[in-house]
């Protein structure tokens, strides 16, 4: 019995560094948002969060800030850009390559197994 207690604890130990080794590859990549157009990302969403709002998160945050969602097929960024940048398009700001978060979505299975059918 104590074998097979090891056996599983050491499964169990195995499983949870396999998906801690997968959500390590699921760390957001970083990107320019004007790199992200030029891959055909489309702009989704622009929301305008005012300064009070934005300095819940980070009380870095010195100006009222836009957050743009971006999509490519499965994949999906945000970028977060100053009010004041967003406005006048500040090239400068927006060629920024830590500018945004992307994360790559996995395609949905081909043909998904009929309700009820899964093992």
């Amino acid at each position: 019995m104590r074998s097979a207690g090891l056996g599983i604890l050491s499964f169990a130990a195995l499983g949870l560094i396999a998906a801690t080794a997968s959500a390590q590859d699921q760390q957001p990549q970083q990107s320019s948002f004007t790199a992200l157009l030029a891959k055909d990302y489309e702009v989704k969403a622009v929301t305008l969060v005012p300064l009070e709002v934005a300095k819940r998160a980070t009380e870095s945050v010195k100006t009222d800030t836009v957050v743009v969602t971006l999509q490519n097929k499965q994949s999906v960024a945000v970028c977060y850009i100053a009010f004041a940048n967003w406005a006048f398009m500040n090239r400068t700001s927006l060629d920024t390559p830590t500018l945004c978060e992307v994360r790559e979505g996995s395609a949905p299975a081909a043909n998904p197994p009929p309700p009820g059918t899964t093992p």
